[in-house]
């Protein structure tokens, strides 16, 4: 009986602490984690700045969410520095430089759980839709095309000139010297 009754309270202490750390111990709801707004096609004219985002859910218990951007033309590039939940690129941005229309943007977005020591517990990503960047070429302005029309003739004379008759007079003057 003193045996028995040991036992019953050695069981019954073990059922209270499980059922105070229990709650705590509640896994996170992953379904809970999913992209809210995924990023758009964009068409721009070339040189022009254009922003993609993506907006997540996250469910309680997420103690940290990392963005990655990634581009994809012939390879697929991580984007260094893009790992906000708005991918901003600009004509003077160093990943600008090597954009090209048509090429493809995607975002990896990974949310953590980890116990109070800060050790993960469980992790999972998403990827946002893949989307494209179209770029079109600017389109000149009316004074542009007015320069362009007024100048043209100007310019095809002078490589006329540059190709056919600088080559014409310089050829007496290479003879005489005897370089021709």
């Amino acid at each position: 009986m003193k045996l028995t009754k040991k036992l019953l309270t050695l069981l019954l202490t073990l059922a209270l602490a499980l059922s105070l750390t229990l709650p705590a111990m509640a896994a996170v709801n992953w379904d809970e984690f999913r992209i809210t707004r995924q990023p758009q096609d964009l068409t721009i004219i070339y040189g022009e700045s254009f922003t993609l985002s993506v907006e997540v859910s996250l469910p309680a218990g997420i103690v940290d969410v990392e963005y990655q951007w990634f581009r994809r033309g012939n390879w697929i590039i991580s984007i260094q520095g893009a790992t906000e939940p708005e991918l901003r690129l600009s004509h003077g941005d160093l990943q600008y430089a090597s954009f090209k229309s048509n090429d493809v943007y995607y975002c990896e977005i990974t949310a953590y759980e980890k116990d109070g020591d800060g050790n993960e517990l469980s992790s999972k990503t998403l990827t946002s839709h893949r989307v494209r960047v179209y770029a079109e070429n600017k389109a000149p302005t009316l004074w542009e095309s007015i320069l362009g029309i007024i100048l043209s003739p100007f310019v095809e004379f002078a490589m006329l000139f540059a190709i056919v008759v600088l080559p014409l007079l310089s050829a007496p003057y290479l003879w005489i010297k005897g370089l021709f």
